[in-house]
């Protein structure tokens, strides 16, 4: 999105943005999202685009009300999610130090909704940063979010979160709701992630264990570590997962 539509550290024209983001979501048909703009020093979205399709007919709201409403719609195993994330990501943004407040990327998976319909909703979400002052603290970013209740688990009643930031993304934070433990290591290791490359470039799991002087039975272990980790249903929703979180 375009940073110079801002004003003053505020958006000056909501319309242009609508235009821009109207144009995204066109480019991405076919997929249940929704696109926006999210004030964090408000905690509200300023922005949704295809928001009705995605959370369905809700009843109007203000702007200040929205987030209570979408908050409504958890389900009850993650009514603590706003408390305990907003808790966490202040806390890690805090911890940053000015020269790795760049390229910061955030992303959000497994939180589970259900809609006036009945309908089932696993969200993820990619915020991205879209202004910041002169002490590179930012207040809006720009957001896709995503059902993916497709790629998890049923049984899988846990979210995790992970912020990355620096020049190559090389800084990681992560939260998982299992036992709510901040880490400033990644979700997969070295090693799984080493595995979970070879899988993503076709391997199968003979050359892998080849390729990496290991056996078989271990690129199984890793890769079922990684799949209970994560939440999703199999390798093929674990390589999508890491690569739409940046993992690999």
């Amino acid at each position: 999105m375009s940073s110079s539509f801002f004003i003053d550290n505020t958006i000056g024209e909501v319309e242009r943005f609508r235009e821009e983001a109207n144009l995204l979501l066109n480019g991405i048909k076919g997929t249940d999202a929704v696109i926006g703009i999210f004030d964090h020093l408000n905690y509200t979205p300023v922005l949704e685009v295809g928001e009705k399709e995605f959370w369905g007919e809700l009843p109007e709201v203000s702007q200040a009300e929205r987030m209570i409403q979408i908050m409504s719609l958890l389900e009850k195993d993650y009514l603590t999610f706003f408390t305990d994330s907003v808790k966490w990501f202040t806390g890690v943004l805090e911890e940053i130090p000015f020269e790795q407040r760049t390229n910061i990327q955030i992303f959000h998976c497994g939180i589970r909704y259900r809609l006036l319909d009945d309908k089932p909703i696993c969200l993820f979400s990619k915020g991205s940063p879209i202004h910041y002052d002169e002490s590179r603290k930012f207040n809006y970013t720009f957001n896709y979010v995503q059902n993916i209740n497709h790629l998890f688990k049923k049984n899988f009643r846990y979210y995790w979160i992970r912020i990355s930031h620096g020049e190559n993304s090389e800084y990681v934070h992560t939260f998982h709701s299992q036992d709510k433990l901040h880490s400033n290591k990644d979700l997969l290791s070295v090693r799984e992630k080493e595995i979970l490359k070879l899988i993503a470039d076709d391997n199968d799991t003979k050359e892998i264990a080849e390729k990496l002087f290991i056996s078989v039975n271990t690129v199984g272990n890793h890769r079922s570590k990684m799949i209970d980790k994560l939440g999703v249903r199999d390798t093929t929703a674990l390589v999508q997962m890491a690569k739409m979180t940046g993992m690999i």
